[in-house]
């Protein structure tokens, strides 16, 4: 296999050129093979082929693409070993030689080592892979960003080639090669000292000159700028005649080598292992690699940046090419700003103005360099992009207080607090070893009191080191009590403490006791409706205004983010401004303001107060117009972007005492969990809430819990921890007599023994629940019920009993305004017509289903009603079609962890591939077999078993 982009796209298989179909097809390769053996995300795909506005159908007409170009490859066996299905996308794997771009990444990179002789030789021959226009037949705005950086790299290592040749005399040679480049480049202006060099060799003065003459005009009427320093020296030196230009290497603009790295004045302690780890991970940059990337984060005084900054300078010599630093100041400095910053420090004079030109331009200005970048204290990802090389050999280094979405986790160090041994270590350095060996157990008692904290081993160290007379003895004593312990802990410019005094006193009445608020609470973020529950008072804006201008807080689009040291500051002031009444009231307030907003979110998504208990607390007496203003159209979505507002107010709930709203955020917040798979914050506050709940002997709020947690081991597929949690949870409800928790706990059991294969058992159950959930009126779970009834009828093959309860459910959800369930009626409705043979019909009604899943962002949902629709492509003949949906639906459930769905997946692609004779399909089915087992789905793992015994 020979892939060609250096130029014109083609793709030769043994041989033979292929013809790669349409344009859309063309640029679902191209960008593939631009990033080569790395993951192409679906969404990256669909900007590369129809830019901003795709089509409905986007990622369908992905799935067919990438099956054309399978096939075309000669890739339809599975597992695929070309084009690879890799969530969240596509990896081509290409082999060392197969790709023309890796070639002249390789060739340059080689070149690099060479003498220079040698090295213009070697360039010469990367050169000669271009064909012409790089990807010129291929249609798409993103590809072509992307090829102006390689086009940048072909213009660099075209100039390094010329540059050599006139330092081996062959000046003459190139003087065409070299008027061809400047009128193509006509701001190139290193090209244009080249020409000016090779004319002055060929003894032609005065053409040389009238090169410069003629750019100077250009740059001035065009963009109102003269030329650089260093093309007016050379333009001098010709003037001159100056004899350094006869010979010799090109006298043309070099570009310097940044070497920003801040001083180290002190030595790391216990880092060892972190730094190894770092060193590892930017060791990468081998031909064909990506960007070797490392992020270093942890809370504030951890240690990030000296970590960082000690690995920097130990690898400075790894990057003769430079090394650029930057203090992004968690998010403060615009990527324009720091772009500027770093391409003039790159030799860079003419600055563009657009933050994609500037980004660009940056990344071939480093491409095939050996650069190190530090990017200090970095905010979001967002700030982070533009600033990244665009691969090997350059590395990038980032510190932050939290993990850069996107950046997989195996390139990111969580630095955490020393070890005794390092905390021990780190004090003995700064105290010296003399003065600890003195008091061995008290320098182990300081290092524990500063609990392994790089900052506040630092200010002891600091502190003890100026005052020869303390004995390490004294400085324990003061640090023992708790009350002046961050008086203690500040030293110098390491006053910490003071400096938020100052800020704090400044602030008025109204600002402080928000300000205190906040830090009670102990969310990270906060947003303008809970600050005014909090204060009890609907005009909080002027107190937030006041915060961010004593940079207090940090507004960030609707929210305000408060830093870790200054949230610990608040909420000790919390303690020390304020009495426990107060405090306590706080937070009720908060709390039921939370509930309520909570609650109307349930109602919109499912069409009243359906499906979930509710507590005596039921939040505040607001209208919905609070509601309306920040649900918009998207009531999850609200609640999804407050998931730290939730976590927050059900662990202060439980801190004060406040067991009853504790239960009712937490059970309230299933909406959100169960819909968008946020399985870890479901178990948090259930079990925070099932022990605020038996230590206030709240017994219904108990059940609840224990109800919510059965209800996350369902969604799970671990039934049988689900099973005592529902025993649990039925003989409190029956002890107190709570109908509605029965009847939902009822509805759980019976699904949980479905799966396992007591069908009648689970038929029973959901008979008791169903006129339990029409007497206490919720008709969103008693439509849920008459949909799983019909399940089993499905399964059971009693189609005609199926039916009507599938439209009754419908009618109720329609009625009710349960999207959710409207679609997972309509789902079973589709696989009752596909049952009796009805396939057109079934997939209308999985299209619909579809529709309403992806309207709701359901993504569970999602997987199931894909996974229907395979199976009715399967069923009308549609072999390819029906593995495209079956491959993505598989893709979705690997990805969400649904090991249900995925095994139900994997045995209908299983039996579909073992039709067409495809060996893939017995792994399918192998894994599906294996997986309800470990699920003990006994029903379904009788159905896998039965496909392997027919398929083998």
């Amino acid at each position: 296999m020979r892939f060609r982009i250096l130029g014109p796209l083609e793709v030769e298989r043994g041989g033979e050129q292929l013809h790669l179909g349409g344009g859309l097809q063309r640029v679902a390769m191209a960008i593939m093979l631009l990033d080569a053996n790395r993951i192409v995300p679906v969404n990256r795909m669909i900007e590369a082929i129809w830019g901003e506005a795709p089509p409905e159908t986007a990622r369908n007409q992905i799935q067919i693409r990438i099956s054309q170009l399978r096939r075309l490859l000669g890739d339809t066996a599975q597992p695929h070993r070309l084009l690879i299905t890799k969530p969240p996308g596509y990896r081509l794997r290409v082999e060392r030689g197969q790709l023309d771009l890796t070639d002249f990444d390789e060739l340059t990179e080689q070149a690099r080592l060479e003498n220079p002789a040698q090295a213009a030789r070697t360039l010469r021959a990367a050169l000669a892979l271009w064909r012409g226009p790089m990807l010129s037949n291929v249609r798409s705005d993103l590809v072509q960003r992307i090829v102006h950086g390689v086009q940048e790299r072909r213009l660099l290592a075209h100039e390094q080639c010329i540059e050599l040749e006139l330092g081996e005399g062959r000046h003459q040679q190139l003087v065409a090669e070299l008027r061809g480049l400047v009128r193509d480049n006509p701001l190139r202006e290193r090209l244009h000292g080249l020409l000016m060099l090779a004319l002055y060799r060929s003894g032609r003065q005065a053409e040389a000159l009238d090169v410069f003459r003629a750019y100077r005009v250009m740059l001035q009427d065009t963009l109102g700028l003269v030329p650089g320093d260093e093309l007016r020296r050379l333009e001098l030196a010709i003037l001159n005649q100056n004899a350094e230009l006869d010979s010799g290497p090109a006298i043309v603009s070099q570009t310097p080598v940044p070497r920003q790295l801040p001083p180290m004045i002190s030595r790391l302690s216990g880092r060892e292992v972190e730094m190894r780890r770092i060193s590892s991970l930017l060791d990468e940059t081998g031909a064909g690699t990506g960007l070797p990337i490392a992020a270093i984060v942890g809370r504030a005084g951890v240690g990030k940046t000296e970590l960082a900054l000690q690995t920097a300078h130990r690898l400075s010599p790894s990057y003769p090419d430079g090394q650029l630093y930057i203090d992004l100041r968690e998010g403060e400095l615009q990527p324009t700003n720091v772009l500027s910053q770093f391409l003039r420090a790159l030799g860079v004079t003419v600055i563009p103005r657009l933050l994609e030109e500037r980004g660009a331009l940056f990344r071939s200005t480093v491409a095939g360099s050996r650069v190190l970048v530090l990017l200090d204290n970095a905010g979001s990802f967002e700030q982070i992009r533009p600033l990244l090389p665009g691969g090997s050999p350059s590395a990038v280094l980032i510190t932050g207080r939290h993990h850069p979405i996107g950046l997989p986790e195996h390139r990111v160090v969580r630095l955490d607090v020393l070890g005794n041994e390092g905390a021990v270590e780190l004090l003995t350095h700064d105290i010296g070893a003399h003065r600890a060996a003195l008091e061995p157990d008290a320098v182990r008692t300081l290092a524990e009191q500063c609990g392994g904290l790089p900052l506040a081993l630092r200010i002891a160290g600091a502190r003890l080191a100026v005052r020869p007379q303390w004995t390490v003895r004294t400085l324990v004593d003061l640090l023992s009590d708790s009350r002046t312990m961050l008086d203690v802990l500040s030293h110098g410019d390491l006053e910490i403490r003071a400096s938020l005094d100052v800020s704090y006193q400044g602030l008025s009445r109204k600002a402080q006791r928000l300000f205190r608020r906040i830090g009670l609470l102990g969310s990270p973020q906060i947003a303008h409706w809970l600050g005014e529950a909090l204060l009890g008072d609907d005009a909080a804006q002027d107190a937030f205004d006041e915060l961010v201008d004593a940079s207090l807080l940090v507004r960030r689009g609707q929210r305000y983010v408060m830093h870790d040291l200054v949230r610990a500051y608040a909420g000790e002031s919390a303690l020390t401004g304020d009495g426990e009444e107060q405090r306590r009231t706080a937070v009720e307030r908060a709390c039921k303001r939370f509930l309520f907003l909570a609650d109307r979110a349930h109602q919109r998504s499912y069409g009243g107060h359906f499906t979930l208990l509710r507590g005596k607390d039921t939040g505040d007496s607001q209208d919905d117009g609070l509601a309306d203003a920040l649900f918009g159209n998207d009531p999850l979505g609200w609640l999804e972007d407050e998931r730290t507002t939730l976590l927050a107010s059900v662990r202060q709930a439980a801190a004060h005492d406040l067991d009853e709203l504790c239960w009712n955020i937490a059970m309230t917040a299933i909406t959100l969990f169960e819909v968008r798979a946020y399985y870890d914050e479901w178990r948090t506050v259930a079990e925070i809430a099932l022990e605020s709940c038996r230590r206030a002997a709240n017994t219904r709020g108990e059940g609840a819990m224990l109800y919510s947690l059965s209800t996350l081991a369902i969604f799970q597929q671990r039934y049988n921890e689900a099973q005592p949690l529902l025993v649990q949870a039925i003989d409190i409800f029956e002890l107190i007599g709570e109908v509605h928790g029965m009847a939902l706990a009822l509805r759980n059991l019976a699904l949980s023994m479905r799966v396992r294969g007591e069908v009648d058992v689970a038929l029973d159950r959901y008979r008791q629940a169903l006129p339990l959930l029409e007497a206490v009126g919720d008709p969103a779970a008693e439509g849920h019920v008459l949909v799983s009834i019909a399940a089993i009828h499905l399964e059971e093959g009693r189609l005609g009993e199926a039916e009507p309860l599938l439209d009754r459910a419908l009618a109720i959800f329609r009625d009710e305004g349960v999207p959710r369930g409207e679609a997972q009626a309509l789902k079973r409705i589709a696989d009752l017509a596909l049952l009796r043979g009805d396939a057109p019909r079934a997939l209308e009604e999985f299209e619909g289903a579809l529709a309403i899943v992806r309207s709701i962002r359901d993504r569970i949902g999602e997987t199931y009603v894909l996974h229907g629709t395979g199976e009715a492509q399967a069923a009308l003949g549609r072999v390819d079609q029906a593995e495209r949906v079956l491959s993505h639906a598989l893709a979705m459930a690997q990805e969400l962890g649904e090991r249900h769905i995925e095994g139900r997946t994997r045995l209908s692609l299983g039996l579909l591939l073992s039709q067409q004779g495809d060996p893939g399909g017995v792994a399918h089915l192998e894994k599906a077999h294996a997986l309800f087992t470990d699920m003990e789905a006994e029903r379904w793992r009788a159905k896998a078993a039965e496909a392997l015994a027919r398929s083998r």
